[in-house]
């Protein structure tokens, strides 16, 4: 089984303060089922979780029901969030983001790594090629880090397997800004 994870990141000024709307919203679309496990944010597949997102490649490997000798090994859902400051979730396979001025990719962006991780959207990088200074939320992060206040995150799936389709994205969307998908692997 994998250690990637697809995350669907909630657009930047999205914080909410009603869990269970969030929860009822994802039950009544069908991404996830029942509560899993011992922590309060952690579901199984729901019943339309393949309606909702799509596998690519000759033959996915999928496994939606938890193992029998109790691991994570296994694809389910969990929230992250709200954080009251937005922050950076990367992780082994995240490379460097590009500038929005320029497009070249920022090297040196490992250096604002941990702060950014802790909640420091003040803190700016400066592209070394053409000067421009950009925050994090700024940043084209390529679909391999992701920066906000809550994501969905969906366990067990190979980085850039699973794609969300357009009817989750656009539910999710509402009334509000476009969400973004990213991959972690090894997080």
């Amino acid at each position: 089984m994998t250690s990637g994870k697809l995350l669907l990141q909630a657009p930047l000024g999205y914080n909410p303060t009603d869990q269970g709307g969030v929860i009822s919203h994802l039950t009544n679309l069908g991404l996830v089922g029942a509560h899993y496990g011992d922590t309060p944010v952690a579901y199984l597949a729901g019943p339309k979780f393949l309606q909702l997102i799509t596998f690519l490649g000759c033959s996915p490997q999928l496994q939606l029901e938890p193992p029998a000798d109790g691991s994570q090994n296994f694809c389910h859902i969990r929230l992250h969030g709200p954080f009251e400051k937005p922050r950076l979730l990367s992780a082994a396979n995240t490379r460097p983001p590009r500038c929005p001025a320029c497009g070249k990719g920022l090297a040196q962006w490992h250096q604002m790594e941990p702060i950014w991780r802790n909640g420091n959207s003040e803190s700016k990088i400066i592209c070394q090629s053409c000067g421009q200074s950009a925050s994090p939320a700024d940043l084209d992060w390529r679909r391999k880090a992701g920066f906000g206040h809550y994501f969905i995150e969906i366990c067990g799936v190979f980085p850039e397997e699973a794609v969300p389709l357009p009817a989750l994205m656009e539910s999710l969307r509402g009334e509000g800004a476009p969400w973004r998908y990213f991959y972690l692997q090894d997080w």
